[in-house]
C-alpha cells in the first residue's frame, strides 16, 4: 500500500600593436620622481570617529555602546551597511591651508577569506583550530580605493561631534597626541567657546564609505591624514572599528515533500544551485561570518518501536557524498560542509522508515533549521609542507 510523507518547513577592434623594434630591450622606461619637501608645517589631525552614515544626518551613532565605532551587518543578499568617516583637522599654518583629508580603509589582519588557498585545499571536516582552512583575500589588504573626506561647515561640525557626540556617544572618537608632548587632545581644547571649532581654527572632515554583507566580521583598520597646500603631510592616524559578527542564511524552501516511501528504502529528495527553485532546497549565506547548517526534525508521528525511533533522516549540504549526515528525530545536527561567505549550496534530505505504526497514508512534521558560526579562513600556512 503506498503511503506518502510530507515534511514541511521554514571597439574598438582589439589591436596588436607589433611596434617594429627601435632599441633593444623590452619596451619599458623607467620614470622617477622627488617629491617636493614643502614649506610649511604639517596639519595635525585631533580626533577621529566611524559612525553611521551618511555623515549628512549628522548621526553621531553606533551600534553598540562600546568604546569605538561597531557596525551590525545587513543580513541581506546584496545589501550594504553605511557608515561615515569623520576627523577633526587642524593646521598651524591656519587651516585655510589644508589641501586635502584622506582615508583608506582595511581588512581585519588575521582574517582571510575566500577564494581559497589552492596550494592548501580546505580540508575534510575542516575549518578548525587544528585543521584551519585558507584564503587568499583579506588579510589587512585594502579595501577599495583611497576616499576623500569633505569639510563640514561650522556648525555641522560643531553640532555633530561637541553636541551630538560628545553628550549621547562620548566614547565614540579617537583622540591624539598633541605635538606639542601635552598629552592627547580633548572635548574641551576641540569644543570650548575658545576651541578651535568655535574660532574656525580647525575643521570636522567626513566621507560616507560602506561595507557589503559578505565582507567578513571583524575589526577594520582606518589609516586618515591630511597634506597642506605646502606640500606638508601631516603624520597618519589609525584607528579600528568593528563589523559585528552575524551568522545568518535564507532558504528558497518552506516544505519538503519527501512523496511516496517505502519501508526500509532511503527517500532522497535532491537540492539545486538555482535559488528560487522551491522544490529543489537551496540554502545562501546573508551573513559575514562562515556557517554550519545544523537541522533538526520531530518524528511526523511515526513513533518508536523498542524505545527506538520508526524513522531516521539524514541531511547535507552541496553534493559530497561524503557529507551526509545521519539523525534521528528531536536532535540537532550540525551538517558538513562549511557555507562560505556568500556563498549558496543545495541542501539534500533523505528519510528511512522502519516501521509505519498504522495504515493511515499520510504524516506529516516539522523540520527545524538552524546555523552555527564556523571558524575564518586563515591568512598563512606557516606548518604545512
Amino acid at each position: 500500500m503506498k503511503k506518502f510523507i510530507y515534511t514541511i518547513m521554514a571597439f574598438s577592434m582589439l589591436m596588436w600593436t607589433i611596434s617594429p623594434a627601435l632599441a633593444a630591450g623590452d619596451g619599458l622606461v623607467d620614470t622617477e620622481l622627488t617629491r617636493g619637501q614643502g614649506g610649511g608645517t604639517p596639519p595635525i589631525i585631533k580626533a577621529k570617529w566611524e559612525m553611521n552614515g551618511p555623515y549628512s544626518e549628522l548621526k553621531g551613532t553606533d551600534d553598540d555602546p562600546a568604546d569605538g565605532a561597531q557596525f551590525d551587518a545587513p543580513g541581506v543578499w546584496n545589501g550594504t551597511r553605511n557608515y561615515s568617516i569623520c576627523v577633526v583637522v587642524t593646521d598651524p599654518d591656519g587651516v585655510d591651508q589644508v589641501n586635502g583629508v584622506y582615508a583608506d580603509v582595511y581588512y581585519p589582519e588575521e582574517i582571510a577569506f575566500h577564494p581559497e588557498d589552492p596550494n592548501y585545499p580546505d580540508q575534510d571536516n575542516g575549518g578548525t583550530d587544528s585543521t584551519p582552512d585558507y584564503g587568499l583575500s583579506g588579510c589587512g589588504a585594502q579595501l577599495g580605493d583611497e576616499i576623500q573626506l569633505s569639510k563640514l561647515d561650522k556648525d555641522d561640525g560643531y553640532e555633530l561631534f561637541c553636541d551630538t557626540i560628545r553628550n549621547n556617544n562620548n566614547n565614540l572618537p579617537t583622540f591624539y597626541e598633541n605635538p606639542l608632548g601635552t598629552g592627547l587632545y580633548d572635548y574641551n581644547e576641540i569644543c570650548d567657546p575658545d576651541g578651535e571649532l568655535m574660532k574656525e581654527t580647525a575643521y570636522v572632515y567626513c566621507a560616507d564609505a560602506s561595507l557589503r554583507w559578505e565582507d567578513p566580521a571583524g575589526d577594520y583598520r582606518i589609516d586618515i591624514f591630511a597634506d597642506d597646500s605646502f606640500g606638508s603631510m601631516s603624520d597618519v592616524a589609525s584607528n579600528y572599528f568593528t563589523y559585528l559578527p552575524l551568522t545568518a542564511y535564507e532558504v528558497d524552501f518552506s516544505n519538503v515533500n519527501y512523496g511516496e516511501v517505502q519501508l526500509n528504502t532511503h527517500k532522497r529528495i535532491p537540492g539545486d544551485l538555482d535559488f528560487g527553485t522551491t522544490d529543489r532546497p537551496t540554502v545562501r549565506n546573508i551573513g559575514n561570518t562562515r556557517l554550519y547548517m545544523k537541522v533538526k526534525q520531530d518524528d511526523m508521528g511515526l513513533g518508536t518501536t523498542d524505545g527506538v525511533y520508526n524513522v531516521k533522516y539524514d541531511a547535507r549540504v552541496g553534493n559530497n557524498e561524503a557529507d551526509w549526515k545521519d539523525y534521528y528525530p528531536e536532535e540537532w545536527t550540525v551538517l558538513e560542509d562549511i557555507l562560505d561567505l556568500s556563498q549558496t549550496e543545495e541542501m539534500d534530505f533523505s528519510i528511512l522508515v522502519t516501521k509505519f505504526p498504522s495504515t493511515q497514508s499520510t504524516w506529516t512534521g516539522t523540520m527545524t533549521l538552524g546555523a552555527d558560526e564556523a571558524n575564518f579562513r586563515e591568512c598563512s600556512c606557516p606548518n604545512c609542507p
